[in-house]
């Protein structure tokens, strides 16, 4: 494969197509974008007005700009496309980001341009992104190609391919308001007229900036060079998938939104299965298992250590658990004998604990500490869910045990949940996801994302 992907993720120098002075408009909101993410290559805003556009002198035509150039990002119509895409054909600019709609998705005229387009892209050797997305991200290069109010993109070692520009724009909005783990890469390929998803799976496979791949898919156009090129990826690093279109109602839908076939599901799930591609069945799941994998070790095997506020969501635990095929056994000899002596007597030692049996004979910091380091010394135990009363009598710097008890047993991870008051929970998810620990609401969350990463380990050992 062509190193044509540095364009993309890493362009030393960007023409906007259609930027634009007025606040707000998508084409002043890319370079806002990218100035916010602190982008420090060349910025060429293209407009026939020829005005300054926030800083930058713009251009009528990018045959105007004496540099070269390396992406075109096009925010005009999909009608007042072609003229320019030919402009930065004849330029030799490599590569292109078409976030426009109104392509095959919408009627057969549309059909008919993107085949143009196609055309004068394969006879200079351009290679294009989308159309109908929002394209890309890449913290490395400090780049958003986003019209979307973005802002500032947090960096981590996750990367993301969406069949939508969606990934790009307000869910990663949401990942930055309301998460704490970052991105590497983030690639919107909308209709997928030239780069598709197994190219961008390949260069990723290959990213030392890409921990783990999580992917949105509505179709292939090359299912079988997909599934060949994944095969190789997910023994170095996992890949998570959520394939929509699984109903006959998301199938239509998936036609009028990137003009996708979806597919028989039922094969599609038996080849993700063979080449070794996690698939996941909801859209959190894209969020939650990011934010494990980015903040914790994958589990070693499905054995699971528990422990929460109360006898009856210990129950709720052990029943999601197992429902979802872990393993909640019996703690060792040794555990139990310790768990004995730090717990009410009126109480039997159980897996998962209850934690409203160690609380009064310890005090509420102390006996989640204790009780969360004898189950990670345990050998029996592979992960540990903790779920735990948020409560005004506890801050959440008192919650620095978990990081610290984290560090000490690096090959075991931990996943918390909370109860209880709402705000010490929001206070205490960010205070410990800032230290890489994974908070999730509800609290089904917990155990069906260490389900999600128990499948990543079973393929990385395949």
């Amino acid at each position: 494969m062509s190193d044509v992907f540095k364009f993309f993720f890493d362009p030393k120098s960007v023409a906007i197509v259609g930027a634009s002075k007025t606040k707000g408009k998508p084409g002043n909101e890319i370079i806002v974008n990218m100035l916010a993410n602190g982008y420090q290559g060349k910025i060429f805003p293209i407009n026939p007005g020829g005005e300054e556009i926030l800083g930058f002198p713009s251009y009528p035509s990018v045959k105007d700009v004496s540099e070269a150039i390396d992406l075109a990002v096009f925010i005009v119509p999909a009608e007042k496309t072609l003229e320019p895409l030919r402009e930065c054909a004849e330029k030799g600019i490599p590569a292109a980001v078409i976030a426009s709609g109104g392509y095959a998705e919408a009627d057969d005229q549309g059909a008919r341009l993107e085949e143009e387009i196609l055309g004068v892209a394969r006879a200079s050797g351009m290679r294009i992104i989308g159309p109908n997305t929002s394209g890309l991200s890449s913290t490395p290069a400090s780049l958003t190609t986003t019209f979307f109010p973005l802002g500032k993109v947090r960096r981590g070692p996750i990367s993301y391919i969406a069949q939508t520009g969606n990934f790009a724009t307000h869910t990663m909005k949401w990942i930055m308001t309301g998460e704490n783990f970052g991105v590497a890469r983030v690639a919107g390929l909308g209709n997928k007229i030239d780069v598709e998803d197994a190219e961008v799976l390949e260069y990723l496979g290959r990213d030392p900036e890409t921990k783990a791949v999580l992917m949105y898919v509505e179709g292939f156009r090359r299912p079988r060079h997909f599934f060949d090129v994944a095969r190789e990826v997910t023994r170095k690093k996992p890949v998570l998938i959520l394939k929509a279109g699984r109903t006959k109602a998301g199938a239509e839908r998936a036609f009028t939104h990137t003009s996708s076939m979806a597919g028989n599901d039922a094969i599609f799930d038996g080849a993700f299965r063979q080449a070794g591609i996690v698939r996941v069945k909801r859209y959190v799941d894209l969020v939650n298992a990011a934010k494990a994998i980015a903040f914790q070790p994958l589990p070693s095997g499905r054995r699971v250590g528990a422990l929460a506020p109360s006898g009856a969501l210990g129950v709720v635990v052990a029943d999601g658990c197992e429902t979802l095929n872990l393993e909640v056994n019996r703690h060792s000899e040794g555990t139990s004998k310790k768990l004995r002596e730090i717990t009410a007597s009126w109480v039997r030692i159980s897996n998962p604990v209850d934690m409203s049996a160690v609380v009064p004979v310890r005090g509420p910091v102390k006996a989640y500490q204790s009780v969360v380091e004898l189950l990670l010394q345990d050998g029996g135990i592979d992960a540990v869910i903790a779920l735990i009363l948020a409560t005004p009598r506890v801050s959440a710097e008192e919650y620095r045990f978990l990081p610290e008890l984290s560090a000490r047993y690096p090959s075991k991870p931990i996943y918390v949940g909370f109860t209880g008051d709402k705000e010490c929970f929001e206070q205490a998810k960010t205070f410990l996801e800032q230290r890489s620990i994974p908070v999730f609401s509800p609290l089904e969350d917990t155990f069906e994302t260490l389900e999600i990463l128990c499948r990543c380990r079973e393929s990385l050992k395949r």
